[in-house]
């Protein structure tokens, strides 16, 4: 593979490893948001068997948290190592 295609490469997985968290919190705002409209209109806090609606956001909250922190993880752990092997691999010859 050429140097340019590795730092292409590169340069995909930390694009990915930036912009998918934020996307992933605006996608659990708005569910915060269903949350309180639901609260609105049910105010003894039920929302299905003894689960309160603060119990189930803390729990989808951190289920975003874990998912946010596997992807930011793998990501960059795939940036850094392309960029390793960018730098270090000594060019095809032809």
């Amino acid at each position: 593979m050429h140097r340019k295609a590795v730092f292409a490469l590169a340069g995909v997985f930390l694009t990915v490893a930036l912009i998918v968290p934020p996307i992933l919190f605006k996608i659990q705002a708005d569910q915060d948001l269903d949350n309180l409209i639901v609260l609105r209109d049910n105010p003894g806090m039920e929302t299905s068997g003894n689960i309160t609606i603060a119990e189930r956001t803390n729990e989808n909250h951190q289920k975003t948290l874990i998912t946010v922190a596997v992807i930011e993880t793998i990501f960059v752990i795939l940036f850094t190592v392309t960029l390793y092997y960018g730098i270090n691999h000594p060019p095809t010859k032809r």
